[in-house]
């Protein structure tokens, strides 16, 4: 049986020119191989380039760390389409909202390419952006889904660009808020004290 990871190639799938962390081994930037976690993680110029067939399915989060929610919030959007992109927040966007992140770029997108229904991962960053506008519109998927508290306009800062580009809003997906990553960090930081 073949590796799958990140030395794997899906069909379709060009390597893309480097760029920053966008990129991972034989489509991009890493060295080390790391071998069946599942997913591709790919660029935007990498998903589009071999674009599968079928209704896209985006959504988008921190995962840092990644808990049950996250993980019932990625799978249960795979309900509403054929395709799941699980764009990966970068760490920029979490020292803005956090402080700091918990865990690096490349490890959360290796950990997210593992959830099962998860069928591609973009690393997504742009500096002073806190929302993935930028990558809904490389994207253009049919459907975003979001899980816990996001359930509008008010708490979704991409609404906007959905309705403009036509992507459906799918709100509630997943299993109801139990868990935040910010009260598991706020636990441990107590707890080392």
């Amino acid at each position: 049986m073949a590796a799958r990871g990140w030395g794997r190639r899906s069909p379709g799938f060009p390597a893309p020119e480097p760029r920053h962390i966008t990129r991972v081994r034989g489509v991009g930037v890493y060295d080390v191989p790391v071998e069946n976690l599942g997913a591709p993680i790919v660029s935007f110029e990498g998903f589009d380039a071999g674009r599968p067939a079928g209704r896209i399915v985006a959504t988008s989060g921190g995962f840092d760390p990644i808990h049950p929610g996250h993980i019932s919030s990625l799978q249960a959007s795979a309900g509403f389409g054929d395709v799941v992109v699980a764009i990966v927040n970068g760490d920029a966007f979490l020292r803005a909202k956090k402080g700091r992140s918990f865990q690096d770029l490349e490890t959360r997108c290796l950990i997210v390419s593992a959830v099962r229904g998860v069928d591609y991962v973009v690393p997504f960053e742009i500096d002073a952006d806190l929302t993935v506008r930028e990558a809904l519109r490389g994207l253009r998927p049919d459907v975003f889904t979001k899980g816990g508290d996001r359930v509008d306009a008010q708490s979704i800062p991409e609404w906007d660009v959905c309705q403009e580009l036509g992507i459906e809003v799918v709100t509630g997906v997943g299993a109801d808020k139990q868990w935040s990553s910010s009260w598991f960090l706020n636990a441990w930081s107590q707890a080392t004290r």
